[in-house]
């Protein structure tokens, strides 16, 4: 069974950005099939959006017209992408990372993978969004790029283990 995932902006862009990167790392695993990953419309404006704004594309020369064209297309046709995705939490302190909640709730997916704080502070934190979002989503967890591959790597070395 597939590891269900869905990633943030940043994640996304770090990946386009640098595929060697920790980031690029968890992508190719979606590549290679390891993965599955969902995607909401909102979350690929999102990322068209950001991966062309001028300052980034000036300050990441990797950022061609053709690479992020290019890794657009790869998203598009390697995710899963979710077109009704209803508001089941509320994030006030960042109501940008909504989405990739409300969109992982949705997708039943076993993982968020981001660097954003607000997201992260999710699992740990004891205001009440964090103790809400960990009693209402129990599965879902909120995980760094390392983590995430640690956690893929055990999970793959476990099936193979597994195998007759």
């Amino acid at each position: 069974m597939k590891i269900r995932t869905v990633f943030d902006c940043n994640t996304f862009l770090q990946a386009a950005i640098n595929e060697k990167s920790l980031a690029g790392n968890c992508y190719r695993l979606v590549e290679k099939g390891a993965v599955e990953l969902f995607v909401s419309q909102e979350v690929l404006e999102e990322i068209e959006e950001v991966i062309k704004r001028p300052h980034i594309r000036e300050r990441f020369k990797t950022l061609t017209d053709e690479r992020i064209e290019s890794f657009l297309k790869s998203i598009r046709d390697l995710a899963t992408i979710i077109q009704k995705i209803p508001k089941v939490f509320s994030l006030p302190r960042d109501i940008d990372d909504e989405i990739y909640i409300n969109l992982a709730v949705e997708c039943e997916a076993d993982f968020i993978v981001t660097r954003d704080k607000d997201l992260i502070y999710l699992m740990s934190g004891y205001d009440f969004e964090s103790k809400l979002f960990r009693q209402k989503f129990r599965p879902l967890k909120v995980v760094q790029p390392l983590e995430f591959l640690r956690i893929v790597k055990n999970k793959i070395k476990e099936t193979l283990a597994l195998k007759p």
